[in-house]
Formats: structure tokens, sequence, C-alpha cells
């Protein structure tokens, strides 16, 4: 079972590392965390309601192939590790970022249990300091797959190009964004060359996406939502707002520390509580 596990996490590892990374310069900004955090561990559970309305936790919400997990933080709120935890809160796999003297990420290593490398991710970057080519390697550092970036800064859009070890075509994306750095339009190509996804979005002054769209390639609706956000900037409900959705709509609530981090966040589907998930926020 432990083998399935890191299998799944080597195909999500490879797919938050292709195709460049964030516009802003702290990973901490990315999550919307305030302070100097050092490590977050993150643990979700089923949503027990009791007779008198309150929500408790109950059992671990994640199943036998899943997983929950602490981020660790250097003080320039970058990242240094990711720590995936099994139920038993037990390291199953982590994520290892190098950086070079300018904070630009060089390296990521995926490491079965912490210790054998499973996969890594070497970083290059172009003139002005954007990520150009970023090569997938597996545990004999062979090569993987390459994507490549192209960037039309005329109409803000990034074309990312992925091949495989044999230079066949392997998937594409294509993401426009605004002035702000806010993607407002994405594409996702697969391998043979379809159109698997494609969605729109619309961002408020914060940055924050306050609509999305998916839609077919032929650009018919597939659903929309529309989200709202409390005063510290995390969402409240996303909410339904096209015939053709067929799920209910899902809104959270909060407990806060003294940074204005969240702590403790129920979430619920209709008028269900559907999860209960905890955070242990450590900072410098």
């Amino acid at each position: 079972m432990k083998k399935n596990i890191v299998f799944g996490l080597i195909g999500l590892a490879f797919a938050l590392c292709s195709c460049g990374g964030s516009d802003s310069a702290s990973d901490l900004t990315d999550l919307g965390l305030r302070g100097k955090v050092k490590n977050v561990t993150e643990r979700r559970f089923h949503a027990l309601t009791e007779p008198d309305g309150s929500v408790k936790k109950g059992v671990f919400f994640r199943g036998e192939d899943e997983w929950d997990y602490t981020e660790s933080f250097d003080k320039r709120g970058k990242y240094q590790v990711i720590a995936y935890l099994d139920r038993d809160g037990d390291t199953v796999a982590t994520n290892v970022y190098e950086y070079d003297k300018e904070g630009n990420l060089l390296f990521k290593r995926f490491l079965e249990e912490g210790k054998a490398l499973k996969m890594s991710s070497k970083y290059v970057y172009d003139m002005l300091g954007r990520v150009k080519v970023v090569y997938e390697l597996d545990e004999e550092d062979l090569m993987m797959h390459t994507s490549n970036t192209e960037y039309n800064d005329e109409n803000m859009i990034e074309t990312c190009t992925t091949i495989d070890n044999k230079g066949a075509f392997f998937s594409q994306t294509v993401t426009q964004k605004n002035r702000r750095g806010d993607v407002t339009d994405f594409k996702y190509i697969n391998n043979e060359r379809e159109l698997v996804n494609w969605r729109k979005e619309t961002h408020d002054e914060e940055g924050k996406m306050t609509e999305m769209a998916v839609l077919t390639p032929d650009e018919k609706v597939i659903f929309k939502v529309k989200c709202s956000y409390n005063l510290q900037g995390d969402m409240v409900t996303m909410v339904p707002t096209s015939e053709e959705a067929e799920f209910m709509s899902e809104s959270y609530t909060y407990e806060y520390d003294k940074k204005s981090n969240w702590v403790k966040r129920i979430q619920y589907v209709g008028d269900s509580a559907v999860s209960v998930t905890e955070r242990e926020i450590e900072y410098y």
C-alpha cells in the first residue's frame, strides 16, 4: 500500500514542478500565510455533527492511499521541505528544495521515505529571471521529460511545452495573465494533443479568484462557480452559477491564531459539514 502512495505522490510532484513556477517572491505569499512561518502541518478529518449542531472532528478523512503533510519554510518564506504523512503521522515521502544565492529555485528532489531519490527537477532561467526550462530526471539521473516555456510579453501569454525523453510531445499548457499576474485563461493539452482542461477566471483587486468557468474545446460551458472571501482573504463560499453544474455549493468557516492564519477549517457541502482540517503552525 505504501508503494501505491509513493507512486501517487510522484505523479503529484511531477504535476507541481513542470512548466515554471510562481510569480511571487515567497511561497508563504502564494499560500496566504502571514508572519515568519517556519512549519505548517495540515491534517484533515471527517466531520461529526452533534445533536446541538456543533461540529467535531472524526476519523481521518484521507484513505489508505492519501496523505497529510508538513511544509517547512526558510526565513525568506520559501519552501525547504514538504513531508507527506500517512495516517499515523509517519513520513512517506518528501520534496526537498535547493536555491541559488538570489533565491531562484535550482533543484527539487522527491525522496521516498525521506531517503531514496525517486525523481528530481532542475530549473533553468532566462535573462529576466523567469523559468525557461525544467528538466525532469529519474532516480538514476536520466532524463524523463523536458518542459520549455515561451513568454509572449505583449499578450501576457505563457506557453509551456513538455516532451518526453525521446523528444515526443507529452503535454502543453497555455496560460494567459493580466498585468497583475492573475491567471485569466488556462488550457491544458494532453499527449494526444487534445484540449482536456480549459478554464477562464476573474479576479478581484487583491488577486483573489471571484469567478471561474470551465469550458469544452468548442467553448461550451461545463460549469461556472462564484467565490467569496472573508476579511482574512480565505474563501468562505464557492457557489455554482450555471445550470450545467452538477455539484452543490461549498462553504467554509475558520478559526484563527494571533497572526490571522487559520488553524481550523470546517468544510460544508450544502448544509452538511463534510470535513474538519486542522493546522499546527510554528513561527521563527
